[in-house]
């Protein structure tokens, strides 16, 4: 990955997180089986992914490609009036679950959730042009918001049980298998943008004199970045059915490792062949 598709593929890994993190805290909030200080922190983690993410795109200047690789600059001006008002509705989120008003919360964080995922449809038309549809580019980011959002709040979730054992197992089993079905559907999102060609081959230095298929960092996104987590969240689920929450909480701790290292080699896979693997 250059120096110059780095602040892109940060943008993209932030809008995901925040995303797949707070549609898993609002569902699970609106189904009542979390408590109200796992929301809080979990709100209180995603406003100032939002707030970076705004940073971020305020950074980037309206450019027709990185590197080769082709973007739609006329899209940044109103991706940042979105991050704009995706990290207010996150901050109003925060606050209304710091003072206890659940009702007020759920709007919110359903609000936030809601403009989180229009900015990431609105970021795939920016970067998604080269890769070989718009739904294809705008399903991986998805996928990918689910996988991250998914195997962190999972990961937190799990302390909640070194506080009070009492606490049923079903969410964290229910949070596992919602991280397995991710990381299944970016299994199945790989293979198709591998068989599917790319719209514009992007002129980059990393694509030059290697196919995609003979790269290796490819094959550590197959491996570290989907199989892995996809193992470790199955046997979290399997850990947290026995009521093992210590074990259930590690193993994810490793996964949220696993899929960042795997996000990062496929956004420096996108920008290097224009693959949304």
């Amino acid at each position: 990955m250059s120096a110059d598709s780095l602040p892109y593929a940060l943008l993209m890994l932030l809008v995901e997180l925040a995303a797949g993190s707070l549609a898993f805290v609002t569902l699970f909030d609106a189904r009542r089986t979390v408590t109200s200080g796992y929301v809080q922190t979990a709100a209180l983690t995603v406003a100032p992914l939002v707030l970076l993410a705004l940073l971020a795109a305020a950074a980037l200047h309206a450019r027709a490609d990185v590197d080769g690789y082709v973007l739609r600059p006329e899209r940044l001006p109103a991706l940042r009036w979105l991050l704009a008002a995706s990290c207010a509705a996150a901050v109003a989120y925060a606050l209304a679950a710091l003072a206890g008003r659940r009702g007020l919360r759920l709007a919110l964080g359903a609000t936030a959730l809601l403009l989180t995922l229009v900015t990431l449809a609105w970021l795939a038309t920016l970067i998604g042009a080269p890769a070989w549809s718009y739904a294809g580019m705008l399903a991986s980011m998805l996928a990918a918001a689910g996988a991250l959002g998914g195997a962190l709040m999972a990961m937190l979730w799990g302390h909640w049980y070194l506080t009070n054992a009492g606490l049923p197992k079903e969410p964290l089993e229910q949070m596992s298998l919602l991280l397995v079905a991710a990381v299944a559907v970016q299994l199945l999102l790989a293979a198709v943008a591998l068989a599917a060609p790319v719209r514009v081959e992007p002129l980059t230095e990393t694509a030059f004199g290697v196919s995609l298929a003979a790269n290796p960092a490819l094959w550590l996104r197959v491996t570290v970045g989907l199989l892995f987590p996809l193992v470790l969240a199955l046997l979290a689920w399997r850990a947290a059915a026995i009521r093992g929450m210590m074990s259930a909480t590690g193993l994810l701790y490793i996964a949220v490792g696993a899929v960042l290292a795997g996000e990062v080699l496929a956004r420096g896979l996108l920008f290097a062949s224009g693959a949304a693997v």
